[in-house]
């Protein structure tokens, strides 16, 4: 922000602000979170979920994914739809508006990996930082 003092103004514009590319400056905890991010977001799902994603972390995602949307059931939305806005729902609304695509819960999954292994890191690093002292 600039201040309205012409004497200092100077000064707020000769500074530089951080952009996306400079994530590691001003995401100190989980460096690189960003372009992670931005990375998995271009993947196509099929890549994202078997290739970029273990067993577990694909299980986890599913799970997660039934959890939240009618347990993972296009019929069981369908049937909730029909109950709260009656017989002509599909005229009101759509199944699609009511589910979650799974690819949120996968990239969900991975970034809560990218996560804990920068808190592995972290912790290995802080055990030598001990050891060396």
């Amino acid at each position: 922000m600039l201040n309205t003092d012409d004497a200092c103004r100077y000064q707020e514009e000769d500074q530089e602000e951080l952009s996306p590319g400079q994530v590691s400056f001003h995401c100190e905890d989980y460096p690189h979170l960003l372009e992670f991010s931005e990375f998995i977001s271009g993947v196509h799902i099929d890549s994202l979920k078997f290739k970029l994603m273990t067993f577990q972390q694909r299980l986890a995602a599913q799970s997660f994914w039934a959890a939240e949307n009618y347990g993972g059931s296009e019929a069981n939305c369908a049937k909730h739809l029909k109950e709260v806005y009656g017989p002509k729902w599909y005229q009101i609304t759509s199944v699609s508006e009511h589910m979650q695509p799974i690819r949120i819960y996968c990239e969900y999954i991975l970034i809560l990996e990218h996560k804990r292994q920068w808190d592995k890191r972290k912790k290995s690093a802080k055990l030598l930082e001990v050891v060396n002292d």
